[in-house]
């Protein structure tokens, strides 16, 4: 791993820690820094700010479970995503349910709509994009994300292989044709 991405998963694995006993608007980059052993001129040259760390923090794991793999959509790649967020469920849980001002979920539901159009863009060859994909694409989104929220805060009743199910059985048709066939690149 670069000394870069490691410095990156350094302050990562540091804000995870200070999440099981703050939330994240209680945390302050400077204490991160000084409980890294590091400056804030360091955070700052990889980070816009926390927020921008909590967005990295949730790509890396994106990419430990789906980057660079060969594509699969399946009930087990599902769980195996939502075994690594249990894994990390304080930090997600906090993440997730976090309402301040530069709240994550908008920006994690941005990138999931921004990911599933490009994996069917590339699916698709010739043929349009509709609106009315975008759309769908946007309902199945917003709806994993409510989901998974529930599921994280323990308010839904399902486990990870039900919840995995749940997800893939319900993503659109041609939205799972996609992920089958897109690589996702790290």
């Amino acid at each position: 791993m670069a000394l870069k991405n490691r410095t990156k998963l350094m302050f990562a694995q540091e804000l995870q820690r200070m999440l099981k006993s703050q939330t994240l608007d209680e945390i302050r980059v400077v204490t991160l820094c000084q409980r890294c052993d590091t400056i804030p001129q360091t955070f700052y040259y990889h980070f816009h700010d926390k927020y921008a760390l909590v967005a990295w923090n949730i790509l890396y794991d994106f990419s430990v479970i789906y980057g660079d793999q060969v594509p699969e959509y399946s009930v087990d790649r599902l769980t195996a995503g939502l075994t690594r967020i249990a894994n990390h469920q304080t930090f997600y849980r906090k993440v997730y349910t976090d309402h301040s001002q530069n709240a994550i979920n908008r920006c994690i539901q941005q990138f999931n709509v921004q990911n599933a159009s490009k994996a069917v863009r590339a699916s698709l060859g010739d043929q349009p994009f509709t609106q009315d994909m975008h759309t769908a694409i946007a309902y199945h989104t917003y709806g994993m994300t409510g989901l998974l929220t529930e599921w994280l805060t323990s308010d839904s009743p399902l486990t990870q292989e039900q919840l995995a199910h749940f997800l893939y059985t319900h993503t659109p048709d041609f939205l799972r044709r996609a992920y089958q066939q897109y690589a996702f690149k790290n």
